[in-house]
């Protein structure tokens, strides 16, 4: 297959090239290649980019059954994934083989979209799991909350510094928040609603780069949503924070009149914390975005605001809203985001000599991105809906 004409983001550049592609790697890219009998695909107007990857994303409902991973990846092919990392801290947890081994026989069956998965550094029923055979068994990483014993962290940090991965934190103190359901500011008290206080995640990020400095352990924290999070961790060298897009297109105040739509978790902080989390975007202090995706039934949705589930769908519309608010508004430009969204997640994940960027000998997982496409968004449980959003992705196969 020659992929022509296309605006290809290399690491290092955007220019107009040609590639070819043997055997599901990146044989040649070229100023112009001339088709030998092959499959071609017409590129012109439009950027040639590495297939994204995400860290963390959840399954409906978060709940591990036959047929959530090929619906999770039919749903990452349709929206430029290449790979999708599932959170273990799922029902089951992802914290003992057989398990494990459900996943990698589930993923074995879904499209080109690939699902891998990390592994529950604690068992649901309390203690550690078997990391060493976890890991060498297919997971990618270890997981876990900041709130575990402290014992355990130091535990989980020397089985990654054994196996030569990385550990990836959610950051939280519930002590803090207690029945807090949406960020504690104004829109929380106007509405009447417990808060969840801001400082119960950078609280928990100042703990986990103390130890991970001491033991010398690297630590992504998976869905950073506060400023505070991204400044004690621009002044450690161990942690890497994984930015929501939501944290940064959205404010609190998606939950205005108790819309379910903008209630996820983290929660959606105040409009001065999200232009800060903008502002460090554009200072190059995120290398790594998320699109959360945590799916819930739209039964689990359909409640009062209290009692309704966290979640949202963030593989849909993903690149497209990215490019609209970075991209366009200049926060940004598509090379560094490419960086954000495929590069360093697939480096985070072990993957770097397989995926994330288009360069010779590499996976040839790669997506189309047409930039004078525009649509409203339309769907009525998004926090984005009726917004004009531009950009169409397709993957190519």
């Amino acid at each position: 297959m020659v992929v022509k004409g296309g605006r290809v983001v290399t690491p290092t550049e955007i220019k107009i090239a040609d590639i070819r592609v043997k055997d599901g790697k990146i044989a040649e890219i070229s100023d112009s290649i001339e088709p030998k009998s092959e499959r071609v695909v017409d590129a012109r107007g439009k950027y040639v980019l590495p297939a994204m990857v995400d860290i963390g994303v959840r399954v409906l409902d978060e709940r591990l059954r036959g047929g959530t991973l090929c619906r999770l990846s039919e749903n990452g092919r349709r929206n430029g994934f290449g790979t999708l990392v599932i959170s273990s801290l799922s029902t089951p947890r992802i914290d003992n083989e057989i398990t494990l081994e459900f996943v990698k026989s589930q993923a074995e069956l879904c499209g080109d979209t690939k699902i891998l998965p990390l592994l529950s550094g604690v068992k649901e029923s309390g203690g550690l799991s078997d990391c060493s055979i976890l890991l060498s068994e297919g997971t990618v990483g270890i997981e876990f909350d900041s709130h575990i014993d402290g014992n355990m962290i130091r535990r989980l940090m020397e089985y990654a510094s054994m196996h030569g991965v990385k550990l990836f934190c959610h950051a939280d103190d519930p002590a803090l928040h207690g029945d807090g359901v949406m960020h504690e500011g104004s829109v929380s008290g106007r509405l009447g609603l417990a808060g969840v206080v801001a400082v119960a995640e950078s609280s928990q990020v100042a703990r986990i780069g103390e130890l991970a400095e001491f033991y010398g352990v690297d630590v992504v924290i998976l869905g950073a949503s506060t400023p505070q999070t991204l400044r004690i961790c621009s002044k450690n060298r161990h942690l890497h924070p994984q930015l929501s897009i939501h944290h940064a297109l959205l404010n609190d105040t998606s939950c205005d009149n108790y819309d379910t739509a903008g209630k996820v978790w983290p929660p959606l902080r105040e409009e001065g914390m999200r232009k800060e989390m903008l502002e460090a975007i554009a200072e190059g202090d995120v290398k790594m975005l998320t699109s959360l995706h945590t799916p819930v039934s739209d039964t689990a949705k359909d409640a009062v605001f209290a009692e309704a589930a966290y979640g949202i769908d963030g593989l849909e519309n993903f690149l497209p809203l990215l490019f609209t608010y970075l991209v366009k508004d200049g926060f940004v430009d598509f090379a560094n985001l490419v960086q954000m969204v495929a590069a360093n997640p697939a480096e985070a994940v072990g993957l770097k000599d397989k995926k994330g960027s288009i360069v010779a000998g590499l996976d040839a997982d790669l997506i189309l991105f047409d930039p004078d496409f525009s649509y409203v968004c339309e769907d009525e449980s998004s926090p984005y809906r009726g917004k004009e959003i531009s950009g169409s992705v397709e993957k190519i196969s």
